[in-house]
């Protein structure tokens, strides 16, 4: 195999050469490393250092080529590092990297699947993070159910047109979720995909927080604080609701009639505390810690301002227009980062029908 030298936040690393390519890669048996997924990993250290505490834990549980794990340790307080990997290749890479980093005295290094190394270190870590290539289903349970209590999962699941409804029979059989391909399908995905979480983590008892939670090109990222109650995990479930869509709009549903889409988390995706102390980190820019603080405290779903102006047989206003007027209705409005012609509004549709056709 091939390998070239890269810098990424911090750290320089060893890679496999590589397409630098926008969009979804394809993974074989060979050591992976996919540059689209920088946000991600910016995104992380920006949550991690808003919110870990100094002293904390982590478990990169499947660790390729050892960049997130290592921008941990160089960009965060988090000093406590386990890089793993079950793949032999990878464990090779990853301890070339942790020497040229200078950083073997505070790394630890292990060649098991995560499954094993969760169940074997179990309550050992704070925070867990779990990025499949795919589906995180495999592989999330343990992590929920191992994490210490109120620590923290970080989530990826790359499976998008899955969660989206493209095929809804997968999506059953993996999250147990009746999916719904519509406009709102990013915001779809990723709601059926922390309702799947917060039922796995339920099972043992366990509540769940979400943190942080966002879609973005070609996954959906969650972090999860997780913790022992079963009151409190209760109530999560209690969040889980199943709605119906119309034409442009949606309503809540009991989950016992009518067969509808769902469940979906009906909760807080963000932490209004964390958001407001996250910084931009490379890829992660300011405009969209921005919008995601402008968005998390409106309702859930939005408005599709192409799809409502459809229905009306008219063209679309400037979203400008729409959110200005909106707000000096003294509706709570906000564009949203699920759609470029989506917005969020506490405004009924009727009223944003009107809206519309006024302008």
């Amino acid at each position: 195999m091939s390998y070239e030298e890269i810098k990424e936040g911090k750290i320089l690393l060893l890679v496999p050469e590589h397409d630098d390519g926008l969009g979804p890669k394809k993974t074989g048996e060979d050591v992976f490393y996919n540059p689209s997924m920088q946000m991600n990993r910016d995104t992380c250290i920006s949550f991690l250092s808003s919110f870990i505490r100094d002293g904390a834990r982590a478990l990169d549980g499947m660790s390729a080529t050892g960049v997130r794990g290592l921008r941990i340790l160089k960009e965060t307080s988090i000093s406590n590092v386990t890089l793993n990997d079950v793949s032999h290749e990878s464990v090779d890479l990853i301890k070339k990297n942790v020497e040229s980093n200078s950083v073997s005295e505070q790394v630890k290094v292990t060649n098991d699947s995560i499954e094993k190394h969760l169940i074997e270190n179990r309550y050992e870590y704070d925070y867990v993070d779990v990025d499949p290539f795919g589906t995180p289903v495999p592989y999330y349970p343990l992590a929920a159910r191992y994490v210490s209590h109120n620590g923290v999962v970080g989530v990826t699941a790359t499976d998008t047109s899955v969660l989206c409804g493209t095929y809804p029979r997968t999506c059953r059989r993996r999250y147990s979720v009746e999916p719904e391909n519509n406009w709102c399908r990013h915001e779809n995905g990723l709601r059926a995909l922390i309702a799947y979480c917060v039922r796995e983590a339920a099972r043992h008892d366990r509540w769940v927080e979400p943190l942080l939670s966002y879609y973005e090109g070609h996954h959906f990222r969650t972090y999860l604080r997780i913790g022992e109650g079963a009151k409190k995990a209760d109530k999560c479930l209690d969040k889980l609701k199943k709605i119906t869509f119309h034409d442009y709009w949606w309503e809540q549903k009991d989950m016992r009639k009518d067969p509808i889409s769902g469940p979906f988390w009906m909760g807080k995706l963000h932490s209004e505390a964390v958001l407001k102390d996250m910084d931009a980190v490379g890829s992660l820019s300011e405009k969209v810690l921005s919008l995601w603080r402008d968005e998390m405290s409106l309702p859930p779903f939005f408005y599709d301002t192409n799809e409502v102006s459809s229905s009306l047989e008219t063209r679309p206003p400037p979203i400008k227009k729409i959110i200005r007027d909106l707000k000096e209705e003294g509706f709570r409005t906000s564009r949203t980062h699920f759609s470029p012609t989506g917005i969020k509004t506490e405004a009924p549709h009727e009223t944003l029908r009107k809206m519309i056709i006024r302008l």
